[in-house]
């Protein structure tokens, strides 16, 4: 077994009505990689405990040259959102060289102003112990 241990992002955000002077939130995103075949592109996920699938950005299956219309597709639901329809494909991921894996992963139009993917229950926390330590701003995973 490994554990790495990975610094919380800080993510400042904009002022709004109800946060006049704005503020900043710290999250768990990794710094990583999906591979399809030949093509591998470099991305960033959340670590979301909440998410039951690995999800990330329809847009990125263009730059990974998959189909959607070659996929199964499931309608998924979201913060303010349902019936989403998201398209699975076996793919890798690659943990900043440290780790690579394959997950059944579904990409969804849901996240692409996010531009970032989600490591969610089925493909990562069922292959990982993850470890949220926000009050020293790290968090780690560590294989099983």
């Amino acid at each position: 077994m490994a554990v790495y241990s990975v610094q919380y992002a800080e993510v400042s955000l904009l002022a709004s009505p109800a946060f006049l002077k704005g503020r900043s939130a710290f999250r768990p995103i990794m710094r990583m990689a999906l591979v399809a075949g030949s093509r591998r592109l470099s991305c960033y996920g959340v670590v979301d405990s909440g998410s039951d699938h690995c999800i990330f950005p329809a847009q990125f299956l263009r730059l990974l040259d998959l189909d959607p219309l070659a996929s199964p597709m499931e309608t998924i639901a979201g913060v303010g959102s349902t019936g989403v329809p998201t398209h699975f494909f076996n793919v890798e991921i690659d943990l900043q060289g440290l780790v690579r894996f394959s997950v059944y992963a579904g990409f969804t139009t849901g996240l692409d102003d996010l531009g970032l993917g989600l490591l969610g229950q089925n493909g990562f926390f069922d292959r990982f112990h993850v470890h949220f330590k926000l009050p020293q701003r790290i968090y780690e995973i560590e294989t099983v």
